[in-house]
């Protein structure tokens, strides 16, 4: 049952690093104005409502969802791009996660971009950040999902 799970957050995680398409949620009309005009074009997409993602799962302030995308197996990916410079990302992916039950497994952390797999609140997946280099100031943000 374990390697079953390990094996759809494996899947989920590579399915995830390969959308291409930036996609974007979770900002109001306020934070749109304070987002870098790079981003001011993002077209922001909903969270599905169903249970396919964690409704609790909180994103970094200046967070557009940019697509969503089903998983084959089960489970949602989803990208994003966050207002904010990838070393001011990671501490609130390492530890605001964490605090809201989202706890890291697994992961590593480079200069401009890190990765983890994750559990919690009865899910189970992986986020990957990384510097944008076509936005710059930016943070591209993608999280898949699974229920356990």
């Amino acid at each position: 049952m374990r390697t079953t799970l390990r094996t759809r957050v494996a899947g989920i995680l590579l399915a995830t690093l390969g959308l291409a398409a930036l996609s974007a949620c979770g900002s109001d009309a306020a934070d749109a104005a304070n987002l870098p005009s790079c981003m001011q074009s993002l077209k922001a997409v909903a969270l599905p409502s169903d249970d396919t993602f964690p409704k609790d799962w909180p994103f970094p302030k200046g967070t557009v969802i940019t697509a969503t995308e089903d998983v084959p197996g089960g489970g949602l990916s989803v990208t994003a791009q966050v207002g904010s410079e990838f070393d001011q990302v990671l501490p609130f992916m390492q530890q605001d996660l964490e605090d809201a039950g989202f706890v890291a497994n697994n992961g590593e952390a480079e200069k401009d971009d890190a990765e983890a797999t994750w559990s919690g609140n009865g899910y189970a997946g992986s986020w990957a950040i990384r510097a944008s280099d076509s936005c710059r100031g930016t943070t591209l943000m993608q999280v898949a999902a699974a229920k356990q």
